[in-house]
């Protein structure tokens, strides 16, 4: 009877710690791929946008295609170290679902830009699908910077149509800062102080 007792005892201290080291490696791990993604864009769109006006040739659009290895590098560089017995959760999951299924639509919409002859207002599009995204994001881990940062994107983006040429790129660089970059911080920042 006492082995019991001590099993359940051990098998609820158990659960308690495997929920409270998924609840804290989310808010951990959240930071990482914001800021990578984040700063990614804006470099991307910086080099972009310089290529384009300073060659005055729209041929330069197709530094574009930096962006996905830019981002993609940054999300190995700055890597953490695997802890053994890691299991991926549930929250995971849907989080990484939500990610593979804005970044396919903004990829596929983005190829389509740049390989055919259609016209899309790629800016608009991409900063409204990743501000989604965002604030999915944001409401799933229930981080309010990362909610607000989304809607801000979803509301910046109609301008990116209103604006001329010269400040879209300006704007979809806004977008993304409010969006991923300084939530990416907060969060990094708070996950960061010793729990108390």
């Amino acid at each position: 009877m006492e082995d019991r007792k001590l099993e359940a005892a051990e098998s609820l201290e158990l659960i308690g710690r495997m929920i409270e080291n998924t609840r804290s490696r989310i808010v951990r791990n959240s930071g990482r791929p914001l800021l990578a993604w984040g700063y990614a864009t804006v470099v991307t769109t910086i080099i972009v946008w310089a290529a384009v006006v300073g060659f005055r040739n729209p041929r330069w659009n197709y530094l574009w295609l930096l962006l996905p290895v830019l981002g993609w590098l940054l999300m190995w560089l700055t890597r953490g170290k695997p802890t053994e017995g890691e299991a991926r959760t549930f929250v995971d999951r849907v989080i990484g679902n939500v990610w593979f299924v804005m970044g396919s639509t903004a990829l596929f919409v983005s190829l389509l830009t740049l390989f055919t002859p259609m016209r899309l207002p790629i800016l608009f599009i991409i900063l409204l699908i990743m501000g989604m995204g965002t604030a999915v994001t944001g409401l799933i881990i229930r981080f309010t910077p990362t909610i607000v940062g989304g809607i801000a994107a979803i509301i910046l983006a109609p301008c990116t149509l209103l604006a001329g040429n010269m400040w879209q790129p300006l704007l979809f660089i806004a977008g993304f800062v409010v969006m991923m970059i300084v939530p990416g911080h907060i969060l990094n920042h708070t996950s960061n102080r010793p729990q108390r």
